[in-house]
C-alpha cells in the first residue's frame, strides 16, 4: 500500500485533530442540556445517526480526492476502491471524529451498567453459552444430513481448516463480545428500563434483526463528483426491506435469536452467557463450509430457502427455543437482571 508524503500526513493529522476540537467545543453546550434527558442507549443511536449523516456528505468528496490521486500516480491504479469500501472507511472516520469530540458525552456507562459485572461465573457462563449454542447447531447438521440436505467431510487440507477455524474464531469472539455489550447491554436494558419487558423485548430484537438486513448497494467505482452519491448509497441499503416476503423468514429468526440472547442476559444478570451464545452460533455458521457442502442452492421451508440460510428455516427456529428452554433450566437458581424489589415483609 503506497504512502502518502509527510507534508500531506501532517497537515491531514492536524485537521483530524483540530476538527475534533472544533465539534467538541461547537456541541458543548447542546450536549449539557441532551445529557439531562437522553440515555446511555439514545445518545450511542443518536451518535450513530451523526457519523451516518457525515459519512454520507463526505464520502462522495472523499471517493471523488481518491480517484483523481489514483488516476494521476503511477502505479496506483490497483488502489482504486469502490464506492461502498470508501464509503466504509469514512464512517470509521466520521466515527472517530466524532468520538473525539463527544467523548465525554457518550456516557456508555460503567461495567456493571454494562453487565459486564460481577465476573465470578464470567467463565462458566460463557463456556456454557459456547456449549448450548454449538449444541444446537451440530444437532441441526445431523438432521440435515439425515436429510440428504447437507454432506459432512473434510473440505480442506488440515493447514487451510486451522486457519479457516482460526479467523472464525477471533470474528465470532470479538463479534460476541462488541455486539452484546451493545445490542444487550445498552439497547436491551435501556429499551427495557423504558418501555416494559415487552415492549423492550420486541422492539430491540426487531433492531437487532432487521440491522442485519441494512446492506450497501451494488459495488461500484464512482468517476468525477457525486454529491448525492453518500445519500444514495444509504437509502439503497434499505432496498431489502421493500421485499418483505423473501425477508420476513430471515427477519424472524433472527428476532429469535435475539430473543434468546436477551432472556440469557436477563436471567442471569451479566451478558457472559449471551457473549457464549453468540461467538457459539457465529463460530459455527462461519465453519459450516469447512466441515461439508449443502446438496442444494434453496434448502427449503424446513432450513431455510432464503439468505441468511439456516437461520431461516422452520427446524434451526424450534432448536433456537429450545436453547432458550434450557437457559431457563440453567439459570433457575440466579440472580436476575432486573429483579423486582423485595417488599418490607420479604426483609
Amino acid at each position: 500500500m503506497p504512502r502518502l508524503p509527510p507534508v500531506i500526513k501532517a497537515i491531514f493529522l492536524d485537521n483530524l485533530f483540530g476538527a475534533s476540537f472544533a465539534i467538541e467545543s461547537m456541541l458543548y453546550h447542546s450536549w449539557k442540556v441532551i445529557n439531562l434527558f437522553v440515555k446511555s442507549y439514545q445518545r450511542l443511536l443518536l451518535f450513530g445517526l451523526l457519523a451516518l449523516a457525515l459519512t454520507a456528505i463526505i464520502s462522495p468528496w472523499a471517493a471523488a480526492t481518491w480517484q483523481y490521486i489514483t488516476a494521476t500516480q503511477a502505479g496506483w491504479q490497483q488502489y482504486r476502491y469502490t464506492f461502498s469500501k470508501i464509503f466504509d472507511r469514512c464512517f470509521m472516520f466520521a466515527g472517530m471524529i466524532l468520538f473525539f469530540g463527544c467523548r465525554r458525552f457518550l456516557k456508555l456507562g460503567s461495567l456493571n451498567q454494562l453487565g459486564l459485572t460481577p465476573r465470578t461465573r464470567a467463565g462458566g457462563d460463557f463456556f456454557l453459552g459456547v456449549g448450548l449454542s454449538v449444541a444446537s447447531m451440530a444437532g441441526l447438521t445431523l438432521i440435515m444430513a439425515l436429510t440428504d440436505v447437507f454432506i459432512p467431510y473434510f473440505r480442506l487440507s488440515l493447514s487451510e481448516t486451522m486457519a479457516r477455524c482460526g479467523t472464525a474464531l477471533l470474528a465470532a469472539l470479538g463479534a460476541g463480545f462488541f455486539e452484546e455489550i451493545f445490542f444487550r447491554g445498552i439497547v436491551f436494558k435501556g429499551l427495557r428500563e423504558d418501555l416494559g419487558p415487552v415492549r423492550g423485548y420486541f422492539f430491540a430484537n426487531l433492531f437487532f434483526a432487521a440491522i442485519h438486513f441494512v446492506r450497501p448497494s451494488d459495488d461500484i467505482v464512482l468517476t468525477g463528483i457525486h454529491p448525492w452519491a453518500g445519500i444514495r448509497h444509504v437509502v439503497y441499503s434499505f432496498y431489502p426491506f421493500l421485499d418483505f416476503g423473501t425477508l420476513f423468514p430471515g427477519l424472524l429468526g433472527l428476532f429469535l435469536i435475539g430473543t434468546v440472547l436477551c432472556y440469557a442476559f436477563e436471567r442471569s444478570g451479566t451478558l457472559y452467557l449471551s457473549i457464549g451464545l453468540h461467538a457459539g452460533w457465529i463460530f459455527s455458521l462461519k465453519t459450516f463450509g469447512v466441515f461439508g457442502q449443502y446438496t442444494r442452492e434453496s434448502l427449503g421451508w424446513m432450513f431455510g430457502s432464503t439468505d441468511p440460510k439456516v437461520v431461516s428455516g422452520v427446524i434451526s427456529w424450534i432448536g433456537i427455543v429450545l436453547v432458550g428452554v434450557l437457559v431457563h433450566r440453567f439459570t433457575r437458581s440466579r440472580l436476575r437482571l432486573l429483579a423486582a424489589p423485595r417488599t418490607a415483609t420479604e426483609v
